[in-house]
């Protein structure tokens, strides 16, 4: 899972970017593409939490580390993730950018929902491809094997 550890370091090193810049009196809207990196980051480790929830058959027989230590490594970048999160809000709320950070979680929030509508409607879509597909296919069997009796007959 060396994907988590990336994602981690990622959201790290973006946290002490966001952190010393502040220090050095740079305004936090100017800063969009290092905030940016930090929740990329925490996306890339929810995905990697999700993989490591569902993992395929041939990475669940090949994936080379245990059960256990997936879960070790998960659970310890969640609670990382969590716990910077929490720091830069109240690093930004102690330097008096609170409104800044929940005018942006806001946002967030309705563009999490517009994706997962999004993601929903896809899967309604692609489902029902299935099942078209599926019945179609049943029907040429159907067919084929009735033309294949016929034909003995």
């Amino acid at each position: 899972m060396v994907e988590i550890a990336a994602a981690l370091s990622m959201a790290g090193s973006a946290f002490n970017m966001i952190k010393g810049a502040i220090e050095k009196g740079q305004e936090v809207q100017d800063m969009y593409d290092v905030f940016a990196k930090f929740f990329d980051a925490k996306e890339q480790l929810a995905e990697a939490d999700q993989h490591a929830k569902n993992p395929s058959m041939v990475g669940s027989l090949f994936g080379g580390s245990s059960v256990e230590a997936q879960a070790l490594q998960v659970t310890a970048a969640r609670h990382k993730i969590k716990q910077l999160e929490k720091e830069l809000y109240e690093f930004l709320l102690y330097t008096g950018q609170q409104q800044f950070y929940e005018d942006m979680m806001k946002e967030r929030r309705v563009i999490r929902q517009r994706r997962i509508e999004a993601a929903q409607a896809a899967a309604r879509k692609r489902a029902f491809y299935i099942d078209v597909a599926a019945i179609a296919g049943f029907f040429v069997f159907c067919g084929v094997l009735i033309a294949g009796f016929v034909s003995i007959l």
